[in-house]
């Protein structure tokens, strides 16, 4: 009977288990933004054409983002950032969202709010 539970219990351990997935840095994360996705390496920073802001702690999967119209459900463990392709436009244009996901792939989702749960935490990322 103990050799017939150990097998299973063995196998569970060292095969089944998830491991538990190494997230990558916000410096790493910031990279995959800046060059991924906005160009950074193309272009010179200016402020008057495109800003990026990023928040400096990680989202839990379950947490939500709010804009004046939309909610944002978090689907899993990432760094959060906020690019603003119009910053001449005032408040009411399209904003793009930005989720880097502890595996280094992303998810983007474009609002017309730019006001966020977390914008006061928020810090404008200048390359």
């Amino acid at each position: 009977m103990f050799k017939k539970a150990i097998i299973p219990l063995f196998i569970l351990f060292f095969l089944g288990c998830p491991k538990n997935e190494e997230c990558i840095s916000l410096k790493e994360a910031e990279e995959i933004v800046l060059y991924e996705i906005v160009g950074a390496d193309t272009m010179e920073w200016d402020s008057t054409k495109i800003r990026v802001y990023e928040l400096p702690y990680m989202l839990e999967k379950g947490d939500t983002i709010f804009t004046y119209w939309d909610t944002l459900l978090i689907k899993d463990r990432c760094w959060y950032f906020l690019i603003d392709t119009n910053p001449m436009g005032l408040w009411w244009h399209p904003y793009l969202h930005v989720f880097v996901y502890c595996g280094s792939c992303y998810d983007t989702t474009e609002t017309m709010s730019p006001r966020v749960r977390y914008w006061e935490d928020m810090i404008e990322i200048k390359w």
